[in-house]
């Protein structure tokens, strides 16, 4: 292993900091990384390429949108991608996130193929062994090729033709030639996978995901609560998570304006959403402090450090960025009891209540208190011992090597 490619669909956001950590890692330990996104700001450098244009991601999601057959078209942009590959002399490629309207698949995996070239797929989520979804929200239909898909209107949706069968076929065709390839995941995701008829002859191995501990570590803040107007006293519930307005978001933000109006008589609470973006502020409560997005990774980390507990009430996801984060900032969880999610965390850092359940949620809250440096210690303690970035790259290093 030598030189090294790193896919995603794009430069920032919890898959982007996965790839841009492993990127610098492998650069450090020697060896030639090139980080190739899909969507982003970086611009072209020597190490960092950007596959396609803003034309041609549109144009892919149109596409998708009509036929339902995401990662069939960016044909050309994938080629230019493996033009680079021969420029690089590329021997080993991670990918990471491979949807999200940048890259044809078919072609990525031919190349890998026909060339002997190591291929690690990090699972980040249930993408790799179904016909179209990023989530199965419980659907068992990629055990048989799935079809009639249940969830054509969800990422990557379609409004017209359900094309679940033909992405499926395409990737059964595509790993039937994968002879030196490692699928790797959470214990959740990898577990699925290992029952889908695409994986027969595909090896897999669980890895949790990681996050950059000298960032997200336990934080300062003073100023941060001066800023936002909280006194020493309170109680603070935090929560990260995108929220746009919408009943049937997946993330569940809906859910933590529930818990947050549950408590506006209680002076005790004040609740805290990072991720805020609706227009709706004046409905809010009394005790709710709306937050847009944070790209500084050091002022989120702060967020993260802010909470005396953090709430995460997602419906769909693995093994979310966000609650390792939390952890390792050193502020206790509290999530619903689906998915992947009770995989995150033991009950001692982690309290895994029904989903959509704003009474479990309410019981829980009730009995937080400020936490005690022996709470953030041993959160952050626990987060150490499975989240390390550094070890989760020299764990992927080791898979591509063997």
């Amino acid at each position: 292993m030598k030189n090294i490619a790193i896919i995603n669909n794009g430069d920032r956001g919890s898959t982007g900091n996965i790839a841009k950590n492993l990127h610098h890692s492998l650069q450090e330990l020697g060896y030639n990384s090139f980080f190739c996104y899909g969507r982003g700001s970086e611009g072209n450098k020597a190490d960092l390429y950007r596959i396609d244009s803003d034309y041609e991601l549109k144009y892919h999601a149109f596409m998708t949108r009509v036929t339902g057959c995401q990662g069939f078209y960016s044909k050309n942009a994938t080629r230019r991608l493996l033009s680079q590959f021969d420029n690089w002399n590329i021997d080993t490629v991670f990918i990471v996130c491979i949807h999200g309207y940048y890259l044809n698949e078919k072609l990525i995996y031919k190349y890998i193929a026909n060339r002997g070239i190591r291929l690690i797929h990090i699972m980040i989520d249930e993408y790799a062994f179904t016909g179209k979804c990023a989530y199965c929200e419980g659907c068992e239909k990629y055990l048989i090729g799935c079809g009639k898909c249940p969830h054509k209107s969800s990422y990557p949706a379609s409004f017209f033709i359900d094309g679940s069968t033909r992405v499926y076929k395409m990737k059964k065709d595509a790993y039937a030639d994968l002879h030196n390839a490692c699928f790797v995941g959470p214990q959740f995701v990898v577990e699925q996978a290992r029952k889908s008829p695409l994986f027969t002859k595909i090896k897999t191995e669980i890895l949790d995901e990681a996050i950059d501990m000298d960032v997200f570590t336990p934080k300062r803040v003073d100023d941060l609560k001066k800023t936002l107007g909280i006194t020493n006293d309170k109680i603070v519930i935090v929560s990260v998570i995108p929220y746009a307005g919408g009943e049937n978001e997946r993330k569940g933000g809906r859910y933590f304006i529930d818990l947050a109006r549950r408590f506006e008589a209680d002076e005790r609470f004040v609740f805290v959403h990072v991720g805020y973006k609706s227009k709706d502020i004046e409905s809010l409560p009394s005790n709710f402090i709306p937050v847009g997005f944070i790209n500084n990774l050091n002022l989120l980390a702060e967020y993260f450090s802010l909470g005396d507990l953090f709430v995460f009430p997602s419906l769909l996801d693995t093994m979310p960025n966000a609650c390792l984060d939390a952890l390792s900032c050193g502020t206790p969880l509290l999530c619903f009891n689906i998915s992947g999610m009770p995989y995150i965390a033991n009950d001692e850092v982690g309290t895994f209540v029904e989903p959509r359940s704003v009474n479990e949620m309410v019981r829980v809250v009730n009995s937080v208190h400020k936490k005690t440096p022996q709470i953030i210690k041993k959160c952050r303690e626990y987060a150490l011992s499975r989240y390390n970035s550094k070890d989760y790259n020299n764990k992927l290093i080791k898979i591509a090597n063997n």
